[in-house]
Formats: C-alpha cells, sequence, structure tokens
C-alpha cells in the first residue's frame, strides 16, 4: 500500500469523525432538542387516592394565605417516542407527588439491544429528575432517542401553574 493512499484514508477518517463531531456536539447539551410536543402520543392520567399537590396557595392556621410553590409535573403517567436512524425507543414517565418516580421502556426498536441503555438510563432520569441524561457509549444514537422520548413524555407531563 502506498503512502499517498494511507494519507489519503487518514485525512478522509479524520473529516468524518470531525463532522460527526460537529453534527453531534449540540445535542450533548440539550439531548432533547427538536422534540415536537404535537406528535401521536397517548397520555394517560393515573388514578390517584392523593389530592391535587398544583395549588398556588393554602389557608394557613390565622386564616390568610400562604404562597406554596406548585409541582413542575402533573401526577401520571405519560408516554413518549423518540426516533433516530437506527430506530426507537418508546417510554413511560410515571410522575406521583411531582416528581418522576418510574422511566419504563415500553419499546426498544433499534438495531441495538435495550440493555445497552436499560437500566442505566431510567435510572439516571430518576436520579436527575431530568431528560438530560449522560450517553452511554457505544449506544450514543440509542440513548438519543431514548432522551427524546423521556423530553416528549415530560413536556405533556408539565404543569402549567409551576412558577419555577
Amino acid at each position: 500500500m502506498s503512502k499517498q493512499l494511507i494519507a489519503m484514508c487518514t485525512v478522509a477518517l479524520g473529516a468524518m469523525y470531525v463532522a460527526g463531531y460537529a453534527v453531534t456536539a449540540p445535542f450533548a447539551e440539550q439531548p432533547a432538542a427538536g422534540v415536537s410536543n404535537g406528535s401521536n402520543t397517548t397520555h394517560q392520567r393515573a388514578e390517584s387516592d392523593s389530592t391535587d399537590n398544583t395549588n398556588d396557595a393554602t389557608t394557613n392556621g390565622s386564616g390568610g394565605t400562604s404562597s406554596v410553590k406548585s409541582a413542575k409535573y402533573i401526577d401520571g403517567t405519560y408516554q413518549g417516542t423518540g426516533s433516530d436512524q437506527i430506530g426507537t425507543v418508546d417510554v413511560a414517565v410515571t410522575i406521583r407527588n411531582g416528581k418522576i418516580v418510574r422511566v419504563e421502556i415500553t419499546e426498544c426498536d433499534t438495531h441495538y439491544p435495550q440493555s445497552d441503555i436499560d437500566p442505566v438510563l431510567p435510572n439516571e432520569v430518576i436520579a436527575k429528575q431530568s431528560a438530560n441524561v449522560d450517553f452511554v457509549s457505544g449506544a450514543t444514537l440509542s440513548s438519543y432517542a431514548f432522551a427524546m422520548a423521556v423530553q416528549q413524555a415530560l413536556s405533556q407531563a408539565q404543569n402549567p401553574n409551576d412558577k419555577g
């Protein structure tokens, strides 16, 4: 093999790496950017025995009202879907008392096994209370699709009365 051919192949591989980095770098900060709220997903409100914790004010002992921060999310189970070049990931996110308490991958139709991202990413969403998860090395696109799906579900769960 000639040195010129090796040099050209090296330059070509370097260019592909740089182009891939340039395309994916913005998504490292906000993995769910570009998620549309107008997709065909379903929302199921969870049955709850507790009272609604989203009130903006409550009565205090002196008969007046005191401000109470409303929950960021409304209780229920919300569905989300994220897609990329290698397939689709569907999730169900359960909110209880305004907190993410369960994230389940309901379907993973990607070229790679679900075990590459599950249970690592669902547990991270619960720990961070956010869709902004660290991508799994070797499963970057599946991680991205998962983050998009969770962000879509959380956008449905967003409490319009949340002040923060």
